[in-house]
């Protein structure tokens, strides 16, 4: 096979066995993805299919770090750095902000979230010494 990287996405092509002069082309993007508490793991960096929908991103993640037995079957996949919860049937190739966010999260969307509601900056206190 050849790899090619283009910008955000690795390109691998694979030759057809049947029709040597075709070739399949995979699209992957290289994320790296925070956990909730309760899994083994905090973050974990994995190559994804770009052409998967977050649904089965979701379930191919569950796979990748062998935390199938935790599932709830609400999973998603949210972006913290634009405070939304990606569309299960979307492809991941239709959200190319994926490529700039620090990570994604993996997590319950029925679960209870320190994310502040859109629109609220976090506040930093500060004292001012006299």
């Amino acid at each position: 096979y050849q790899r090619r990287v283009r910008g955000p996405f690795t390109l691998f092509f694979f030759p057809n066995s049947i029709h040597h002069h075709t070739a399949t082309i995979m699209a992957a993007l290289v994320l790296r993805i925070k956990f909730p508490p309760t899994y083994p793991l905090i973050y974990k960096t994995l190559r994804v299919d770009a052409n998967f929908s977050v649904s089965e991103a979701v379930k191919f993640i569950a796979d990748s770090v062998n935390v199938q037995t935790l599932l709830l079957g609400s999973e998603g996949l949210y972006v913290p750095d634009e405070d939304r919860w990606l569309d299960d049937d979307q492809p991941l190739s239709t959200y190319e902000s994926l490529q700039d966010v620090e990570h994604i999260e993996f997590r319950d969307k029925h679960s209870k979230s320190d994310a502040k509601p859109p629109g609220v900056k976090e506040e930093k206190n500060c004292c001012i010494i006299v």
